[in-house]
């Protein structure tokens, strides 16, 4: 077996501990699989959390100490959870073979998660990665918690279903459907337009505020 170009393109940016697990784990195991994620940013973050495929915007992901994995079969992406127990038996197998600590997602109590491999935090500082050029910065509580309060093109919730009551009661034409597609997008850009605002279609803390004064206003 062996990854694509696009798998170790995905590798880019990862800490080489974990890339080194990975090339090892590909040797050994008969359960074909490709790499899904690697290193991301803490907009694509932002976006799984609002989804719900993610529980924290401080995910090691955002440094590049986790992969995720996905089985294949028949030449397509297979979610079926004993595979992804086969990858695990490979990953841990090469992790002990190369004396590097790893973590499954699989393993966590709070949810499953097959496809997660990460380095633990204890072991490997959040903020250091060889393979990038400068020290990571580390997201910080306020930083994650200005990160939860904004919303754009993609996210998905009650927070995008007020934004959408919000935007009615302003007299602007769309469903409440909690879906924030480029109906809402072009909406929340007429608003900032009108508000003087940039108008990105991102909905942050000076959005807000202008949502708040014009509603007072309505009222």
């Amino acid at each position: 077996m062996s990854l694509t170009k696009s798998s170790l393109k995905r590798l880019e940016g990862v800490h080489p501990d974990l890339v080194a697990v990975v090339m090892r784990a590909v040797e050994i195991t008969d359960q074909p699989f490709q790499v899904s994620e690697g290193l991301r940013t803490l907009a694509r973050q932002r976006q799984l959390v609002a989804r719900g495929a993610s529980k924290t915007l401080n995910s090691r992901h955002l440094t590049g100490h986790a992969v995720d994995l996905v089985a294949m079969l028949g030449g397509r992406i297979s979610w079926e959870v004993p595979l992804y127990h086969t990858i695990s038996d490979a990953m841990k197998q090469a992790a002990r073979e190369l004396n590097i600590p790893l973590e499954w997602g699989g393993d966590w109590r709070s949810f499953f998660d097959g496809p997660h491999f990460q380095l633990p935090r204890s072991s490997y500082p959040q903020n250091v990665n060889p393979a990038r050029t400068a020290k990571v910065p580390e997201v910080s509580d306020r930083t994650e918690a200005q990160a939860a309060k904004t919303l754009a093109a993609g996210d998905k919730g009650e927070a995008v279903k007020d934004l959408q009551q919000t935007l009615q009661k302003l007299g602007y034409v769309l469903a409440c459907d909690g879906d924030f597609g480029p109906v809402t997008r072009g909406i929340v850009r007429q608003f900032q337009n009108t508000a003087g605002l940039k108008a990105d279609g991102i909905v942050g803390s000076k959005t807000r505020r202008a949502l708040k004064a014009a509603l007072s206003k309505k009222r």
